[in-house]
């Protein structure tokens, strides 16, 4: 009996099976965030979802394809609005900062790989390097509109507005971890925003939705 023959698995067992991923993930995310990838355990993340160093191995062979799949689960909130039109709006940035509020494991996790992947040996090296380059280009595309309308204060272009911006989140979400009670994230940043462009973002949305809409008519 070939691959294509052999019966699809009962929808119960898929849905054992989607769920018990997740919870893998739900699991190593806070174990990472803590430890790093290299102090980061197989067994102990086994431990702390209840399931087997085998049954976990069934789903993530290897340490870095597990890493890499919670990477991605973590990102997948911001990364859908890469490729927007017009490209990624400064809200979509305050907006996450806000949601990020409610999940420091996140937080965590994110500042522990990102930094350990400067290394090039690292196994989420070109994942991070390729999310640096496409949320500069995305919000660089976003904030052209602001260059060209002269809405950028004078010396920044839009490229590196965005970088600014982003460092300053970065930097921002390190500091809360530390003062949770004392760094609101979401309000500074919106200062920083408004110390780079000159106008409000709801006025550079609407202009981004006018220029992505002329592009499209022509």
């Amino acid at each position: 009996m070939s691959a294509l023959d052999e019966p699809a698995a009962p929808p119960g067992r898929y849905r054992k099976g989607v769920a018990k991923r997740e919870a893998i993930l739900e699991a190593a995310l806070p174990v990472f965030g803590k430890v790093g990838f290299h102090g980061a355990s197989l067994r102990e993340i086994a431990r702390s979802c209840g399931v087997s160093h085998q049954s976990l191995m069934h789903y993530f062979a290897t340490k870095d394809e597990l890493l890499m799949a919670v990477l991605r689960r973590r990102d997948e909130r911001l990364r859908q609005h890469f490729d927007d039109e017009g490209g990624m709006r400064l809200a979509e940035l305050v907006a996450l900062a806000e949601y990020n509020v409610d999940v420091p494991a996140v937080i965590s996790l994110f500042i522990t790989a990102s930094a350990e992947a400067t290394s090039t040996d690292h196994p989420a090296h070109d994942y991070y390097a390729d999310h640096y380059d496409r949320i500069i280009g995305s919000t660089s595309a976003y904030l052209a509109v602001a260059e060209a309308r002269g809405w950028l204060r004078d010396g920044f272009t839009a490229e590196s507005a965005a970088r600014v911006v982003l460092a300053v989140q970065d930097g921002l979400q390190l500091q809360w971890l530390y003062r949770r009670d004392e760094v609101q994230v979401a309000d500074l940043m919106r200062l920083v925003i408004g110390t780079v462009v000159t106008v409000p973002t709801e006025q550079l949305d609407e202009a981004v939705r006018n220029e992505v809409a002329a592009a499209t008519s022509r």
